[in-house]
This record gives structure tokens, sequence and C-alpha cells, in this order.
């Protein structure tokens, strides 16, 4: 993606049999067959609920104020790979996890993937769902 989007991450608890496995490759920050990503985990932590969560800015620049834990929900920036993230992601979420962007250049996209839980992912996007009033 060549634009800046907000990337959020909603209810993304690792599951519990994964977690030493994830918090590994987050301290080494490398994940075997998916090096264009190795750069994302520099930007996330496994939380206090057990979810991967951003890690907050430094200079306080984020959207959200910064939990206890130092953790924010989403942030701001290009996401090149994006995908890729997902894919890694879509391994170790239970089901239900998020990973939303939503453009922040007035163009309205907003698009992600759900997690099943199963190691599956399917892909979000922004449409109509009601009637006109």
């Amino acid at each position: 993606m060549g634009y800046e989007s907000i990337l959020t991450l909603v209810g993304t608890k690792i599951k519990p049999e994964y977690l030493a496995k994830v918090e590994q490759t987050l301290e080494k920050k490398t994940a075997r067959g998916f090096s264009p990503i190795n750069w994302y985990f520099d930007l996330v932590m496994i939380d206090e609920d057990d979810c991967l969560a951003f890690i907050a800015r430094k200079d306080g620049a984020d959207f959200y104020d910064p939990f206890e834990d130092g953790s924010v929900p989403a942030i701001m920036g290009k996401w090149p790979d994006v995908e890729k993230f997902a894919s890694w992601l879509r391994q170790y979420s239970e089901k239900g996890g998020r990973m939303v962007l939503h453009s922040i250049e007035g163009d309205g996209v907003a698009f992600g993937w759900e997690f099943d839980g199963n190691g599956r992912m399917r892909y979000l996007e922004l449409r109509p769902a009601g009637k006109w009033d």
C-alpha cells in the first residue's frame, strides 16, 4: 500500500500454545519465510491480555493514549507487504482476531482481514450493508 493509513489490531489474541513462539519471534525480530515483514516486529508486542498490539510511540504522537503496558491498538503509516504480515499472524491468532486498515488520505478506503483461529483468514472490506432511508 503506497498511502498513509491507520493499521488497527482488533482482538488478535495469540493462542496459548503459540505464545512462547510469537514472543521469541518478536524478540529475534525475524520469522522464517517472512523476511519482507521482519520490520513489523519492531512495532508490535504482546499485551497484558495476550493480544498482539502496537508499541506506543515514544513521542506520544499516537491516535490513542497508551495503555499501562505501553501498547496502543492502532498506528499510522505506510504498510508495504501488510497482507504478508496478516498471513504470518493468522497462524497464531485465535478466532475473531482482525487486522484493519483505514486510509487517512480522504478516499475512505477501509479493508482488512479476519482470522478464524484455524490458520485461515478472510478479506474484509467496507461496503454498503443497509437500505437507503
